[in-house]
């Protein structure tokens, strides 16, 4: 009886870590995982402008689908920033398997402990309270040309662009910074009215 009990619950400790992990520690650092659809993935980046060799981070970068995208179809250098461990193994063995290691990575780590300071655009789709406390490293730390694309949940910062159907925002998160000029092919919002 001894030897079916103590596989079982052996099992069941694997599992109980394995959701912890998985779903309870990212849930409390910040936020749940809910991978966005490619179409959003595909929309967010071009809506923020990605360019050749810009460098895009992924804040909570998941299963890497941005990260991988961003690298595939738009030529940048991409970084994702990763809590759960299992994610993080699977998405760098995904990179590695499609030929993109030298383009894409993904960190194992909690994106508060993240220099990102070499960021030209930063994608994020995480909980208001996240997007609130996250709010002071971004405008400490990115450059004023960065910007910062948001699936769902909104910035309090001057909209760069939007496409309110898809629930994609993209901002300048240095409100000093100034908006006619500083980013290629993006105007400010308040002379020109978004059409789309």
């Amino acid at each position: 009886m001894a030897s079916v009990i103590l596989p079982v619950l052996l099992a069941l400790l694997v599992a109980v870590v394995f959701v912890c992990v998985s779903f309870v520690l990212p849930a409390l650092t910040g936020a749940p995982w809910v991978p966005s659809s490619n179409d959003i993935v595909r929309k967010m980046l071009v809506l923020s402008k990605v360019k050749p060799g810009e460098e895009v981070y992924d804040l909570g970068s998941g299963d890497g689908r941005i990260v991988i995208m961003s690298a595939k179809e738009f030529g940048a250098r991409s970084t994702g920033i990763e809590i759960d461990v299992f994610r993080a193994f699977y998405s760098k063995l995904l990179i590695r398997l499609l030929g993109l290691a030298g383009k894409a990575r993904v960190i194992w780590s909690s994106f508060y402990r993240v220099d990102l300071s070499r960021a030209d655009v930063v994608t994020v789709y995480l909980l208001p309270e996240t997007n609130d406390k996250l709010t002071p490293k971004l405008e400490r730390e990115l450059r004023p040309t960065c910007r910062v694309v948001s699936h769902a949940f909104k910035f309090d910062w001057q909209l760069l662009d939007s496409d309110e159907g898809a629930k994609i925002y993209v901002y300048n998160p240095r409100p000093s910074a100034p908006l006619h000029g500083a980013l290629p092919g993006v105007q400010d919002k308040q002379s020109e009215p978004h059409r789309g």
